[in-house]
């Protein structure tokens, strides 16, 4: 399966600037990691729509106002508002403090230390000591593509099973799988 510009934009939903910026870097990463079938390809732009936000976002968003919001976000860091208090509008500090400064980046959001590790040793990229490449569009799509690969996503998508998908990317949570569900089945339309 061929894989274009026109394919990238409506898959992802983006726009056509955002889907011209990275059609170059994902078409020869979703090649290389074989995500090349009409399903598979269905499977991961859709992924990749819901983590980036249509392309436009490669980096977590970390920014918190209120610490009441970012206690209830964090559980797990936070025990209550006041222990969040000193890092709301404070992204660097929350990094620090959630993900010892390795938070979401490229367009599957790339957590920890050790994933940023794997990625760049598959890739050959030092994203541990640089983890700014991850926001570029070749890293992001590559490190995404890598993920997708590496985690067993393209057999979840052979299996049609966006469930699965959504819970190897995000974990038990399964985040927006509605509208993951509706993008892949807009997507397999499309693409079929």
């Amino acid at each position: 399966m061929e894989i274009t510009p026109d394919m990238i934009r409506q898959g992802t939903g983006a726009t056509e600037k955002d889907a011209a910026r990275y059609a170059n870097a994902l078409i020869p990463a979703m090649a290389r990691f074989e995500i090349n079938t009409p399903q598979r390809a269905a499977a991961f732009l859709a992924t990749i729509a819901i983590e980036s936000d249509h392309l436009k976002a490669v980096e977590e968003g970390l920014y918190y106002s209120h610490a009441d919001r970012l206690a209830a976000i964090f559980p797990g860091t936070f025990h209550n508002a006041a222990e969040a208090e000193p890092f709301t509008k404070n992204p660097d500090a929350l990094s620090q403090k959630r993900y010892e400064g390795y938070h979401g980046r490229g367009l599957i959001q790339l957590t920890w230390k050790a994933n940023y590790q794997a990625a760049g040793d598959a890739l050959g990229a030092d994203y541990v000591a640089n983890p700014a490449l991850l926001c570029t569009p070749e890293h992001a799509s590559l490190s995404a593509a890598w993920f997708w690969s590496s985690k067993g996503c393209n057999q979840a998508a052979d299996d049609d099973d966006m469930d699965s998908v959504t819970k190897i990317v995000n974990g038990p949570k399964k985040l927006k799988l509605a509208d993951r569900v509706a993008q892949y089945d807009a997507n397999k339309t499309a693409f079929a």
